[in-house]
Order: structure tokens, then C-alpha cells, then sequence
């Protein structure tokens, strides 16, 4: 098992509402489409989770879409660019307002 405990770990997230405005909800067929053509093809490792949000009092399905990285390492900008076009590209795709990314530090993380 590998344990990396410095502070130079962050986690970087994309939430990703699934209301379109005026246009019904982006349904299963649609996320499967977007995550290989658009995702997949611009990240080598992501996590994808189910949640609920609420964006302007309304509650909606949301994905996030999430990456680990070492800032340490030369390619950690790189993903970070792209975690970021991903989420230009869903908010031009599905007509979204806002599409909300956060930066979380991570004190530790193990490969096991």
C-alpha cells in the first residue's frame, strides 16, 4: 500500500446538473453519450458519482465528476485544463447557467 500524506494532493469537481431549461432532463442515454465522446476522451482516470443538488430552489439530479491529483507532477495542470473543458462542454451542451467546480485538498491518499 502506498499512503502519500503532504499537502500537495487536491481534488478537483464538476457538478453537473441534469435539469436543461425548458428542455426536459439530460436522461441516461444522453450522460452515457456525453461520457464517451466527451470525457472519456479528454481524461485517463475520473470518478463519477450520483447526487441531488438544488440550483435556485429547484432539486435536480446531478453527476460529479471528480479527479485526484498531484500538484507536484507536470501533468496535473493538464487534467485540471480538462476536467474544466469538460465542464465548458456540458454547459454548452445542456444549456446550463452555471456548472459548479470546487478544489478540495487532500491531506492523504492511499493506492492500495
Amino acid at each position: 500500500m502506498y499512503v502519500h500524506n503532504e499537502r500537495t494532493m487536491q481534488t478537483h469537481t464538476l457538478a453537473l446538473g441534469m435539469n436543461i431549461p425548458n428542455a426536459g432532463k439530460v436522461n441516461n442515454q444522453m450522460w452515457m453519450q456525453f461520457v464517451s465522446q466527451e470525457l472519456a476522451t479528454r481524461l485517463q482516470f475520473a470518478t463519477i458519482q450520483d447526487a441531488q443538488g438544488i440550483y435556485k430552489g429547484e432539486m435536480e439530479a446531478t453527476k460529479l465528476v471528480s479527479v485526484t491529483v498531484d500538484e507536484r507532477t507536470s501533468h496535473s495542470s493538464t487534467i485540471v485544463a480538462k476536467l474544466q473543458e469538460v465542464g465548458q462542454v456540458y454547459k454548452t451542451q445542456f444549456r446550463q447557467e452555471a456548472v459548479l467546480y470546487t478544489v478540495t485538498q487532500t491531506p492523504e491518499m492511499a493506492i492500495i
